[in-house]
């Protein structure tokens, strides 16, 4: 049976066979393959890189780092749930498993149905888990989370709960009380105002150059003043003269071609 989600999966194994019979199922089941790995610190740096929607990670990895210890390492950092895979079922391993709270443990060998059933599960209690600490009583004031220094945002959108790498936001553009992030193939639409949703982002990459429109500055393709042009989206956006320092902060830090009319 096909997944109707198309969740990256980090798959973390030091077996190659293993592992390309690993990759083959989760595309037979319709997921995403961000990467293989075959050593926890290459694990780590994925992950640094992108953050997947999910870790299959082997216990056994070869090198100095177990898989416990690198699922330790990134679950500090990170809000991701890691299944372990292991050809070891004895009590000792699974009690060593726990104390980085897993959120699946698949023995080998095993079939493309307990992979689909482990990821499945382990994906929708993970966002339990999630939509509970953000609706605990600690965080019962603070719907939206940032971390800037793993590039993440937690933000309450009309949709629900997203996850979002700050990366990925091309713009913010202010539509009545709402914000609209435009992100490269979507759109995800936040019930805030353009100032409260402003504050979730890290200044020094966004920058607003007119009362509607927060544009990310590593997005910028070229100024026309007073006209910005996004890269890869090739949105137009018109600068308002009143913002017009804040557009000059851009092109006098980035290699951006500016032209005056």
């Amino acid at each position: 049976m096909m997944s109707n989600a198309k969740y990256k999966v980090l798959v973390v194994e030091d077996e190659l066979l293993v592992a390309m019979d690993i990759e083959e199922s989760l595309t037979n089941l319709g997921y995403i393959v961000q990467n293989t790995v075959d050593t926890g610190i290459l694990a780590i740096e994925e992950v640094e890189k992108s953050l997947p929607d999910i870790i299959l990670m082997d216990i056994n990895l070869k090198g100095d780092m177990s898989g416990i210890d690198a699922a330790k390492v990134i679950c500090s950092k990170n809000d991701v749930p890691v299944v372990y895979l292991t050809a070891n079922a004895d009590l000792s391993t699974i009690n060593q498993a726990k104390v980085a709270l897993p959120y699946g443990y698949i023995i080998k060998p095993f079939v493309d149905k307990d992979l689909q059933t482990n990821i499945e599960i382990a994906i929708f209690k993970f966002k339990s888990d999630m939509k509970f600490k953000l609706e605990s009583e600690q965080f019962n004031t603070f719907f939206d989370l940032k971390d800037h220094d793993n590039n993440q945002l937690i933000i309450h959108a009309q949709a629900g709960l997203e996850k979002i790498n700050i990366d990925k936001v091309f713009f913010l553009e202010e539509q009545g009380d709402n914000t609209i992030l435009h992100m490269l193939d979507e759109e995800i639409i936040v019930e805030k105002s353009l100032k409260v949703t402003y504050d979730l982002f890290p200044k020094a990459d966004f920058v607003q150059i007119s009362k509607q429109f927060i544009i990310n500055s590593s997005k910028v393709f070229i100024v026309k003043f007073p006209e910005v042009i996004i890269s890869e989206k090739m949105s137009v956006i018109t600068v308002d003269p009143e913002f017009r320092a804040n557009l000059d902060s851009i092109t006098a830090e980035m290699d951006v071609t500016m032209d005056e009319n």
